[in-house]
């Protein structure tokens, strides 16, 4: 039986001009512009073809033989032979003892500066970089459960509006302190500190306010922006060039929506379930008026005098874990977050970091690969089922680590065209966005409305802590072994096929309105369970057996 708030829904509309609005400007437009400002981190961080600069060159001799000279060479594992980029010879006519670069020298080709570039973060200091990645995904980690409880607790709105402010504050002054290691760190924590909780608020927002048929097109529409979004941000430094122009552009586009952000709506689903049922029935008839329908005496007077059914007392991070059942979702979930942003910050931070062609092309295609990956990703989770999607994403990310890494010793000319590396990267960043779309639905469907907030904010805190080994998984491929990135992320691969595997299936299934439901959601219905298997030899076998 609907709920009263259902039956409002239905009587104001749920995907009337109010909703279509509201998406256009916030999941589309401002989605479109905020990851610009909230992930610029990944190109202004590019570490760029650097080496020793070498002074006093005579003019009878050429730059590659004067570096031939002076510069020690190194044959990587596809017999190639490189020029080392960090060491200088002391004295080549008496020894070929080395020493680390007294100058660098950078590859002006695509970027004219980055903070690495400026500050000279190269060689030993290289670790400055992923450690900076590491502090950002930290304080993502601890904002997500601060936002997570701010956002189920004072609401949608102020979740957002505070959200944007610290986007904007962090990000001005990690700009005013491009040469402070520690004030520039400090910036960029403040920055993602609220997460993800702008774009989610006013997804969640609309989610709240539609049906069930258009909470996927919602979704979808979400994602397929910020992919546009990541697309346009490469664009943008390949016009500028220069990081601080870089900042400066992205991130002065997230003041009009601060500024306007008084207009912004609270969730009158949330209002209702809190107790605030004057305020829900005000923002109802707001929504019924630009529906051009209207909401029923006897609806308005139902909403004002029926109590919801959960109260404060059951709300919060430990409600997650109440009950076997919905422990064990939230646990799978998490194991979910994790492995597919370990997988995703990889794939953008290789993608800025391409030297062997236009590393703003090389990120655009694979940013412009993620919007067919989320309509094939809901075109999927309508007919094969959101779990089966989910294992197929990771699946087809698993092989394609396994390409990668037998790419990188192999001297084939075909294998290694850079084309052939480009189409193995677009496939697995378009695995990779498949596996967050449907994180994403699991995350809505899974949880009732008073702790799908939590929720979300828990699965950004572990998303956090898996993108904070991004960098030091990037940092092993790129300076001690080529392949072990790839070994590493095909191991994450598995891992995220198996808790995928075990969590309940929700395509058309009555999803979770209340904690109890949830507790039992999945208990009795098709998963995969495993079981320990005696072979002939007594050796033991584990195997996923559906119950």
């Amino acid at each position: 039986m609907d709920s009263v708030f259902d039956q409002a829904l239905t009587e104001i509309g749920q995907d009337g001009r109010f909703q279509k609005k509201f998406d256009i400007i916030y999941n589309v437009i401002f989605a479109i512009l905020w990851p610009m400002a909230y992930m610029n981190l990944i190109l202004a961080l590019v570490v760029v073809p650097h080496m020793c600069q070498v002074p006093g060159k005579p003019d009878n001799v050429s730059e590659v033989s004067w570096k031939e000279i002076n510069i020690p060479q190194y044959t990587n594992a596809a017999g190639d032979v490189k020029f080392d980029s960090c060491l200088i010879y002391i004295n080549r006519s008496t020894s070929n003892d080395t020493k680390a670069c007294d100058k660098y020298e950078y590859d002006k080709t695509w970027y004219e500066e980055t903070v690495p570039t400026k500050n000279n973060w190269v060689c030993d200091k290289e670790l400055y970089v992923a450690n900076i990645f590491a502090a950002s995904k930290i304080g993502e980690l601890v904002g997500s459960m601060v936002f997570g409880w701010f956002g189920d607790t004072f609401g949608r709105r102020p979740a957002y509006i505070t959200s944007l402010a610290l986007l904007v504050m962090g990000r001005t002054i990690s700009l005013l302190a491009g040469s402070s290691f520690i004030f520039f760190v400090i910036g960029c924590v403040i920055a993602v500190f609220p997460s993800w909780s702008a774009v989610q608020s006013v997804t969640v927002i609309s989610m709240e306010l539609s049906s069930a048929e258009r909470r996927s097109t919602t979704a979808t529409l979400r994602f397929a922006s910020w992919s546009v979004g990541m697309g346009l941000m490469a664009l943008f430094f390949w016009w500028l060039r220069h990081w601080q122009t870089f900042f400066i552009a992205t991130t002065i586009l997230q003041v009009p929506f601060l500024i306007f952000s008084w207009k912004m709506i609270e969730s009158p689903r949330w209002l209702w379930i809190q107790g605030h049922s004057k305020q829900c029935v005000k923002y109802l008839k707001q929504i019924a008026k630009e529906n051009k329908k209207e909401l029923s005496e006897e609806t308005e007077n139902s909403i004002l005098t029926v109590k919801p059914v959960q109260n404060n007392e059951t709300l919060g991070y430990i409600a997650l874990f109440s009950g076997w059942t919905l422990a064990k979702n939230t646990t799978l979930q998490l194991m979910f977050w994790v492995c597919i942003s370990v997988n995703y910050t990889v794939i953008m931070m290789s993608s800025g970091d391409k030297s062997d062609g236009n590393p703003f092309l090389e990120f655009l295609w694979q940013a412009i690969a993620e919007v067919p990956g989320y309509f094939i990703a809901a075109w999927l989770s309508d007919r094969i089922g959101r779990r089966n999607t989910g294992v197929l994403s990771f699946a087809v990310g698993a092989c394609m680590w396994i390409i990668l890494a037998l790419r990188e010793s192999s001297s084939n000319a075909i294998f290694r065209h850079p084309l052939m590396g480009s189409g193995i990267v677009i496939i697995t960043r378009l695995s990779a966005t498949m596996g967050y779309y449907i994180i994403n639905i699991f995350n809505f469907e899974l949880y009732p409305t008073c702790i799908r907030q939590s929720g979300m904010s828990l699965g950004n805190l572990f998303s956090s802590g898996g993108s904070a080994l991004a960098p030091y998984i990037f940092y092993l491929g790129h300076r001690v072994n080529s392949q072990l990135s790839s070994v590493i992320l095909t191991g994450v691969s598995v891992i995220g096929v198996i808790s995928t595997l075990l969590l309940p299936e929700t395509l058309n299934k009555k999803l979770p309105e209340t904690i109890e439901d949830a507790q039992v959601f999945g208990k009795n219905t098709q998963t995969y369970t495993p079981v320990l298997l005696k072979t002939s030899d007594d050796d033991p076998v584990v195997s996923l057996e559906k119950n």
